[in-house]
């Protein structure tokens, strides 16, 4: 497991405690806190299970940052996406002999109550566990509440525990950075001072936390709840992960808290993750919530292929088209016949629509294959025509 923690401060600064025994402090310049906006107000009031085009567009350009390093990621969500001096935590975990090796974001606001829960798509050029992730399809038991991909279930479930740690100090008002220094001391050693924030930080991540034998307190179990509003986001496996999240939380009497501050799943060029029967299970209480954007002819929606088990899709689904923003679609997004046919074609649309662009065979491709309309640019590009702005 790696943990990384970024803290934005109102120096000016952000204070990164890196995995390890490495630390790092970045500075940022001051026209980036003058441009920051601060959405918090706005995504804590925004109501549950209307779609928003602002949170779209938001969610839809912070998806694809999510593939950048944490301070990045930190930086985007300070300056674009609203959340300004925020924290944010990095959760990776690979095990290669379940063939699964995911990540997530944990973006929490300055006041504490507002939480954004953001998951990378798969890096299928430098990873090649995450391929496995994505074609080992062999369905497994979600709780008793139906069948999901076994891939992307077993790669969310090696995160969970940590999410959940995470998201139970959230709660409580607690710093997620601490509750990262807090792990960290467990594993290291219960007695050894708590990793700092940074070489120049006089203290573990927060002077006004408490401390015994340098190991930071948690917030106080019977303490007040702090945490008003949640959203989870992610593209490509990245949505496919936020979707089994959100369903945990749906599932999992230890998250029951969070099911009534989940304000939407915007998810972006998401592959189908169960069957019939967790559809079934989910539609009513998550469908209402998750929010599908898809782009043009984008083909991975339409994965895994019928060979590879009867997936489905729920939620409500919106598309954009070159230069527009997401529109709500009532289309329906069938599985393509096999994996095999599918990643031909799509790749062979993908070379004629992005080398051969000027060429008449372009138009005679079929249509709904095209693997370069997945590209994150494309949904980034979409995103930002949303709001009218390029987040750059």
């Amino acid at each position: 497991m790696k943990l990384e923690a970024i803290r934005v401060t109102r120096f000016d600064r952000c204070d990164a405690g890196a995995t390890g025994t490495q630390s790092a402090t970045t500075s940022f310049a001051i026209e980036d806190a003058l441009r920051c906006v601060d959405n918090v107000d706005y995504m804590i009031q925004a109501k549950a299970g209307e779609h928003d085009r602002l949170l779209a567009s938001i969610f839809g350009i912070s998806s694809i940052w999510a593939y950048s390093d944490t301070n990045t990621v930190a930086r985007v969500m300070h300056r674009h996406a609203g959340i300004p001096w925020n924290e944010t935590v990095r959760v990776q975990a690979a095990n290669p002999a379940l063939l699964t090796d995911t990540a997530a974001y944990v973006v929490q606001s300055e006041d504490r109550r507002l939480c954004v829960l953001c998951f990378p798509g798969a890096d299928f050029f430098a990873n090649a566990i995450q391929w496995f992730t994505t074609i080992s399809s062999r369905p497994e038991p979600f709780r008793a509440a139906g069948h999901v991909h076994g891939g992307f279930f077993r790669g969310l479930m090696l995160l969970a525990a940590t999410l959940q740690t995470l998201l139970q100090s959230a709660r409580k008002g607690g710093s997620i950075c601490e509750a990262v220094a807090r792990e960290r001391a467990i594993w290291n050693d219960c007695g050894k001072e708590a990793p700092r924030c940074s070489e120049d930080d006089p203290g573990p991540l927060g002077a006004d936390s408490g401390t015994s034998h340098g190991v930071l307190r948690p917030p106080r179990e019977d303490g007040p709840d702090v945490l008003e509003a949640l959203y989870i986001t992610g593209h490509s496996l990245g949505g496919a992960l936020a979707v089994i999240m959100a369903a945990l939380l749906f599932e999992d009497p230890r998250l029951a808290y969070f099911r009534e501050k989940l304000r939407g799943v915007y998810t972006y060029g998401q592959p189908m993750v169960g069957y019939q029967d967790f559809k079934d299970r989910f539609e009513r209480d998550l469908g209402k919530m998750l929010f599908r954007h898809v782009y043009r002819n984008d083909s991975i929606p339409r994965l895994p292929a019928w060979t590879m088990g009867p997936f489905v899709h729920f939620g409500s689904l919106y598309r954009s088209e070159e230069g527009k923003g997401w529109v709500p679609s009532r289309t329906l997004t069938p599985q393509s016949c096999t994996l095999v046919g599918s990643v031909l074609t799509g790749v062979l649309s993908w070379f004629f629509q992005e080398m051969l662009v000027g060429l008449s065979v372009v138009p005679l491709l079929p249509p709904g294959i095209s693997y370069a309309d997945h590209l994150p640019l494309y949904y980034l590009r979409a995103s930002e025509a949303e709001a009218g702005v390029t987040f750059t």
